[in-house]
């Protein structure tokens, strides 16, 4: 017959030996590291986004520019074409 979850009462938890504590110190230079580590990564992070988005931003800003030229040479072009004398008649 199968033992029933309640037939196996918790076990209690054991204390851990007192090697494994750290000082308040030991902590704090543990937290310290963690953080330079996280900040580190983050910059490297930030250099490897910037290796990409920078290219492709100034990519972009060329691409809006030639647009906005090309934009302005279709208006003079439709300016054009309603001021030829056949478009009157």
């Amino acid at each position: 017959m199968p033992t029933s979850v309640d037939d196996n009462p918790p076990r209690p938890h054991k204390m851990k030996s007192q090697e494994n504590f750290h000082t308040r110190e030991e902590i704090d230079q543990l937290v310290e590291e963690i953080y330079r580590a996280l900040e580190t990564t983050e910059e490297r992070l930030d250099g490897r986004c910037d290796d990409i988005y920078f290219p492709m931003d100034l990519s972009i800003s060329a691409l809006t520019s030639k647009i906005e030229a090309m934009q302005g040479e279709l208006v003079e072009i439709q300016s054009y074409i309603t001021r030829r004398p056949e478009a009157s008649s």
